[in-house]
């Protein structure tokens, strides 16, 4: 079971919109690395069916499409499970199956994410492969010793605790995430600046609200990154708004 990320947003009680969040390094590194997923994988993970746009109609075109209609080899799966290439990195662990809350009703827990794999000789050659069955093109012996994939440290600075424990950001700064999802390093002035932006003119409200970010909002938050402007708010708001 993945660890569940804290974050504390300021909501505006009046008008149940949340005006940013504080977050640290691991709720970050998550957003962040909502960009690194495949198209397939995204339509996989929502269900294509609920998907504004085309893409979800494309997605299931393909599900449809009979063998025959495909070239010999092809494998479907290649395009409705695309592979990421580090699934079990710490940022990524939220929309892994069975991180959620442990409920066994959960019906909303997302899909295990296809892991990215990489196979050599037995030799060791100076090749490597994603297709198991592959034949190595020096000693021609089939590549199917799986070899392990190592990402980048980020950075040669051996005492920087963000390089040591992997992800995009830094974790010794506190930064401010949007309603929509921009994020900027958070210092007194930045929050004050936007506190007077979204109250200027406005009977505002603000209050503190501590929420816990787990498998179930993990996938809430990326479906609500690909439709909407207030995706905290309606995430973590929505059941109010009802």
């Amino acid at each position: 079971m993945a660890p569940k990320i804290s974050l504390k947003l300021l909501v505006d009680t009046k008008t149940n919109r949340v005006l940013f969040a504080e977050a640290g390094k691991e709720f970050v590194d998550f957003v962040f690395s909502l960009l690194t997923l495949p198209i397939g994988a995204v339509a996989k993970l929502i269900s294509a069916g609920t998907m504004h746009g085309s893409i979800g109609r494309l997605y299931e075109s393909v599900d449809r499409m009979g063998v025959s209609y495909l070239l010999p080899g092809t494998d479907k799966s290649d395009l409705l499970q695309p592979k990421v290439l580090h699934p079990d990195a710490r940022e990524l662990l939220l929309l892994q199956q069975g991180g959620g809350d442990g409920d066994g009703d959960n019906k909303s827990a997302a899909p295990a994410l296809a892991r990215f794999r990489m196979f050599t000789c037995a030799g060791f050659c100076a090749t490597a492969t994603v297709e198991a069955k592959a034949t190595c093109p020096q000693c021609k012996q089939a590549m199917a010793t799986e070899v392990a994939f190592v990402l980048p440290s980020g950075g040669g600075g051996g005492g920087d605790q963000g390089s040591s424990e992997g992800g995009y950001v830094k974790g010794v700064v506190t930064y401010m995430v949007t309603d929509g999802l921009e994020v900027t390093p958070m210092s007194a002035i930045s929050s004050i600046t936007m506190i007077n932006k979204f109250s200027a003119g406005k009977d505002a409200q603000l209050a503190e609200k501590y929420v816990s970010v787990g498998a179930d909002e993990g996938l809430a938050l990326l479906m609500e990154a690909l439709r909407s402007d207030t995706v905290l708010s309606d995430v973590f708001l929505a059941k109010k708004n009802k």
